[in-house]
């Protein structure tokens, strides 16, 4: 609970923290994979796993049962080259999958597209074939157009970080709050999506400021974000094409959800202005959801 707004996003960043006991137990589950392809003779890259997505960009919001943490398996080339073909990403993911189900039978598990996800009872954990090469970039197989992908997840992570220096620290908290509204709102929008709209937003900052005010214009501006297509900084791949086009129920969802977040932070940063901070941190935990402390 907090008395002025300030405490309140103080509170509020720590409340999205993963814990030490959480991060823990994603590196012994990181560990204990390993073992189990090692030990099914499926031969390995030096670099043998890498941690992606939100988690390792320190994105990812508590609590990890409501996220997923993305690992990489990376394979040695020369020995699983036959795999590097149109149907080798159907086969690479069967054999995953052959793997995961010997070593962990009570576990739900399902082949999607790239990866086999594991419902594990702390998390959900999406387990992503890989190639490596010598470029820095990674290649992961899409077994519906039955391809493979080139993908950068170390520089995009590389670039958040940079940003977030850039910006006092600020910048990685920012975007865990905003995902907090995202799932307070039922998550109608891609994670990957959200952080790709706020790097474009804050790539040109020179500091940060408030939480406050930064939440208030971010919020301002992302109905019009929404609206218009987002691409990966890195890829430059579309990432929104899953709201469909602009007449899509999904998109005009979501930008109606943005404008009613632009109208409550608005009001919320007028009524701290004014003096009026119970009012202010009631409209912000109306905003933000269950991790944002009350007044008090």
């Amino acid at each position: 609970m907090a008395t002025t707004v300030k405490q309140s996003f103080q509170k509020f960043k720590e409340n999205l923290e993963i814990t030490d006991k959480q991060s823990a137990l994603v590196s012994t589950c990181r560990t204990n994979l390993v073992k189990a392809f090692v030990d099914s003779y499926l031969s390995l890259n030096s670099q043998q796993t890498r941690v992606i997505g939100s988690y390792a960009r320190d994105t990812l919001i508590r609590s990890l049962s409501d996220g997923d943490v993305d690992l990489m398996i990376i394979l040695h080339y020369g020995d699983n080259k036959d795999c590097d073909t149109p149907e080798g990403t159907i086969q690479i993911l069967d054999k995953f999958k052959y793997i995961l189900d010997k070593n962990y039978p009570e576990t739900a598990k399902r082949r999607d597209r790239n990866c086999i996800t594991l419902q594990l009872s702390q998390f959900k954990l999406d387990v992503v074939p890989a190639f490596y090469y010598t470029n820095g970039y990674y290649a992961i197989p899409d077994s519906v157009d039955k391809k493979w992908i080139s993908t950068n997840p170390v520089k995009f992570a590389e670039k958040i970080t940079s940003i977030n220096k850039t910006m006092g620290g600020s910048f990685v908290p920012l975007i865990k709050m905003v995902k907090a509204w995202n799932r307070a709102n039922g998550d109608l929008l891609n994670g990957y999506h959200l952080e790709c709209m706020m790097y474009h937003r804050y790539v040109s900052y020179l500091e940060g400021y408030t939480y406050p005010s930064m939440l208030k214009v971010f919020f301002e501006n992302l109905p019009s974000y929404i609206q218009n297509n987002c691409y990966d900084p890195i890829m430059l791949g579309s990432v929104d094409s899953y709201l469909g086009g602009y007449f899509d129920d999904k998109r005009k969802a979501a930008i109606k959800k943005a404008e009613k977040a632009k109208e409550i932070s608005a009001l919320a940063v007028l009524k701290s202005e004014n003096g009026y901070y119970e009012s202010s941190i009631r409209l912000w935990k109306d905003l933000l959801g269950y991790y944002y402390p009350s007044y008090g």
